[in-house]
């Protein structure tokens, strides 16, 4: 895990020095290959979580571990972009996969759910509805966490989808995902295929 996130680091700087001497309107790659990243993020990758884990981690963690294609969405009701995607039509994605389930992680709210607001956007009963606290108060940046079960969190909304018993196989780290995005997605996580 720790690889994967100094690839992703390197990476990173390695391409803004690269764009900086390249002249506009050329092309750049990055010398970072796919071959230098883990096949994939299992729930065992997980397995060793930070001495300061949640609950909320736990439950997820639980949940994601199971067969089964899972949902995690990170939100907060006071982000527009959070309100804007539920307004794409998320409640039936739901209804429409019984099979799935769907977990509601509030962040960066005080350590509350929100839940009154999801049920606004017609959210079902089916769906968890979790809260992660900060490590004081929401409003001050410094304490709010980023990170879950390991993994870099640092945008509301953001939707994680698990499946194989634990492995990651999309993450929406920055911004919206409309109703079509996710019914895709949750497609290709049902998928049969493997890369192994």
């Amino acid at each position: 895990m720790t690889r994967f996130l100094s690839l992703a680091l390197v990476a990173g700087l390695t391409a803004g020095a690269a764009a900086a001497q390249v002249p506009p309107g050329h092309a750049t790659t990055s010398p970072i290959q796919p071959k230098d990243y883990p096949e994939r993020i299992t729930a065992d990758d997980l397995a060793a979580p930070p001495a300061d884990q949640t609950t909320t981690e736990e439950v997820v963690q639980r949940t994601i571990g199971r067969d089964g294609v899972h949902v995690v969405h990170f939100w907060a009701p006071w982000c527009g972009n959070s309100q804007a995607e539920f307004e794409t039509g998320w409640y039936e994605v739901i209804e429409e996969h019984p099979d799935v389930t769907f977990t509601f992680v509030t962040i960066w709210n005080d350590g509350r759910d929100g839940a009154d607001e999801l049920r606004r956007y017609g959210i079902p009963d089916s769906a968890t509805i979790l809260a992660q606290p900060d490590r004081g108060p929401s409003a001050n940046p410094d304490a709010r966490r980023r990170t879950f079960l390991g993994l870099p969190l640092s945008w509301t909304p953001s939707t994680w989808i698990f499946n194989r018993g634990g492995q990651l196989a999309t993450a929406f780290n920055y911004g919206e995902v409309s109703a079509d995005m996710l019914e895709d997605a949750i497609e290709h996580a049902q998928a049969d295929w493997t890369h192994d």
